[in-house]
């Protein structure tokens, strides 16, 4: 219940939420990512991390880079997914829970939602690594379509899962919001922009990924995240708390 003393946070209207967080933002996001291809300042960057004496990445197989930044990395919004979906079912049993259902649920389907569409995407997506390319120590030529059906000609790579899996904290970013937290709101901004920025630049490192493919990454998880918790931002009558699905 809201304090007397403080007045609760205003909801932003339905329309202004759609335009600015469902619209808004992920058409900014997905014409930078076009951008950052189409300029070529993809490659330009790819070939500055290259190394034409090893005709390979150099931190391609650093091994810090490789179990931090590759393999640990993708269980974390799996995690923070699992922890809050646990969150919404023991909210049925313990009664001060209840608050938190909702925003729960919108964190377990945004982090298990994204990286289950993360990876069928790159199964018809063409653009493949920057190191499977030939002109970057690889065997493919760079395509000149971006969607196939086929999945044995998909490049595997658009867009990034490992940028996706720290996008996926700007899930927290909406939960602070929803629940009226403004310091959590922000707090979840800074972690799920620090994590995706973070994991995408060491794929980039790596050579495993272009930066316009880290970006689309960005604009899916902001996307998803923005859906999920519309009926509980935009969703929620004026000046009331926020709204759970199922929760009288």
């Amino acid at each position: 219940m809201p304090s007397p003393l403080l007045p609760a946070p205003r909801a932003p209207t339905p329309a202004c939420y759609l335009l600015t967080h469902v619209v808004g933002l992920p058409l900014i996001l997905a014409c930078l990512a076009w951008w950052t291809q189409d300029s070529g300042l993809d490659m330009h960057i790819a070939r500055a991390l290259f190394d034409p004496a090893l005709d390979d990445f150099p931190l391609h197989a650093s091994r810090w880079l490789e179990l931090l930044g590759h393999r640990i990395v993708l269980a974390l919004p799996i995690g923070v997914g699992l922890a809050a979906a646990g969150v919404a079912v023991a909210s049925f049993r313990i009664p001060a829970w209840r608050r938190w259902r909702g925003v729960a649920l919108a964190v377990a389907a945004t982090c298990l939602t994204g990286q289950l569409l993360i990876n069928q995407l790159k199964h018809h997506t063409m653009l493949p690594r920057p190191y499977d390319l030939e002109t970057l120590g690889g065997y493919t030529p760079y395509p000149v379509h971006w969607w196939t059906w086929a999945r044995a000609r998909a490049g595997g790579a658009l867009p990034s899962g490992h940028a996706g899996a720290g996008y996926a904290l700007l899930s927290l970013y909406f939960a602070g919001w929803a629940l009226g937290r403004p310091a959590w709101r922000w707090a979840g901004l800074a972690v799920g922009v620090a994590g995706g920025v973070g994991f995408s630049a060491v794929r980039i490192l790596q050579g495993a990924h272009f930066l316009s493919q880290t970006i689309w990454s960005a604009a899916l998880m902001w996307l998803l995240a923005a859906v999920f918790f519309y009926p509980l931002i935009a969703g929620r009558t004026a000046g009331g708390p926020p709204r759970a699905p199922g929760v009288s």
